[in-house]
């Protein structure tokens, strides 16, 4: 067997000559896109001086003596509103602006009062403290300079990264392609969800949760008709998912006689690895079919999803371009007692809560079996458990990989 860092560092080789492809798309489309070209600004933001705050426009040396005794009464000589600039306007030191939040800061004058600090009378308002010069002004340029690097490559798109770049005036971006992502499952036991099972036999839960799974780390999924414990079937399904950049398959890789996956992988592919040293997904196979780059997951529920995360979404990650896949890795105390000893590095399905004094701390799901699906519920990570480590008391410090960073 080898380790999980063995086999990232196997998969991650293989795709030394991948090249993700660039695509165009729009900005409504682009939200979790992997931007594939840097977003220059061919403007400073914002394009002009402007207030951050209702209130007056107005020189700040003509209020500096202000105070609540010895107040400074100035005449409110216009009133500007944001998308409604004022040109040509002079400014005597008795005089201000009513200004709103947004609009143009005239030329000559340096701060502006926010309304709560005033007090207005019709056409004056009375100034009761002083100002300092730059209150309450974005001035040109201060948040972005005009041929700016805004976004790097790489980058993954979040609804605030698309806010920025329609501030720039994009309406469409060119980002990486998303990977089509072939899942075949095999199994005579494995039945539709839409149907009853017979005797024997169970749902097919594994392809709709790694299609789930795939969609939700940026690949574009592919169901592959189901195919039962039959060599030539598996072939024909295997040569079917071919077609795509990446064939996801569950189930058929243990050692058993019906096993039949990694034969076929042995007869028209190559094997990477086929164990790694984890608990759970021992049997867990890479390599390549035909020229397809195939995982062959294990076929308990829990596993395909931990194997997945692991191996899989780092791949489908890097296959649009994000090299900054790895997850948020925090170290807490446990709040409960784990008390197995495992000889395998084990991936504990894990809730983050606080504690009595409101510190954050991690409480190990309570059936950690490989086809207990209910693990899941209210999971908000994996704690990595060392191998041949443990029991681990309540209050020791453990890693916890954190599934949605």
């Amino acid at each position: 067997m080898i380790t999980v860092e063995e086999a990232q560092q196997r998969i991650l080789e293989s795709m030394v000559h991948y090249q993700p492809r660039p695509v165009t798309v729009s900005l409504a489309e682009a939200v979790g896109r992997v931007l594939a070209q840097a977003v220059v600004s061919d403007l400073d933001i914002p394009p002009f001086d402007n207030s951050s705050m209702d209130g007056f426009a107005l020189l700040s040396s003509a209020v500096i003596d202000a105070k609540a005794d010895h107040p400074v009464d100035l005449e409110v000589a216009a009133t500007i509103s944001a998308g409604h600039p004022l040109s040509d306007l002079s400014i005597a030191p008795h005089q201000c602006y009513r200004i709103m939040t947004g609009a143009p800061v005239p030329k000559g004058v340096d701060s502006v009062i926010q309304v709560e600090w005033t007090e207005p009378h019709g056409d004056w308002v009375r100034i009761t403290r002083p100002v300092p010069p730059g209150l309450n002004i974005r001035y040109k340029g201060s948040d972005i300079a005009d041929q700016t690097e805004v976004l790097t490559p790489g980058t993954v798109l979040t609804p605030a990264l698309i806010g920025i770049m329609a501030t720039l005036g994009r309406t469409h971006c060119a980002v990486f392609r998303r990977p089509s992502i072939a899942i075949v499952s095999t199994g005579d036991e494995l039945v539709d969800p839409s149907l009853t099972p017979g005797p024997g036999q169970i749902r097919n839960s594994n392809a709709y949760a790694l299609y789930a799974a795939v969609l939700q780390a940026g690949g574009d999924p592919v169901l592959i008709p189901h195919a039962p414990d039959d060599l030539h079937l598996i072939i024909e399904r295997l040569n079917d998912a071919a077609r795509y950049d990446l064939i996801l398959s569950s189930g058929g890789v243990s050692v058993g006689d019906f096993d039949l996956v990694k034969t076929a992988l042995q007869q028209h592919g190559t094997q990477n690895f086929w164990r790694v040293n984890m608990k759970p997904g021992k049997p867990v196979a890479f390599g390549h079919y035909r020229d397809t780059p195939f995982f062959g997951l294990p076929g308990n529920p829990v596993s395909a999803l931990v194997t997945f995360e692991l191996f899989v979404r780092p791949m489908i990650r890097q296959m649009q371009g994000d090299f900054r896949w790895p997850r948020l890795v925090l170290q807490l105390p446990l709040l409960e007692d784990f008390t197995e000893v495992a000889d395998r590095r084990h991936y504990v399905r894990c809730q983050i809560r606080r504690d009595s004094l409101g510190a954050l701390g991690v409480i190990p799901s309570p059936d950690q079996g490989s086809a207990i699906q209910t693990s899941w519920l209210q999971a908000d990570g994996l704690m990595v458990i060392p191998e041949h480590t443990g029991p681990w008391l309540r209050g020791a410090t453990v890693a916890v990989m954190l599934l949605h960073s």
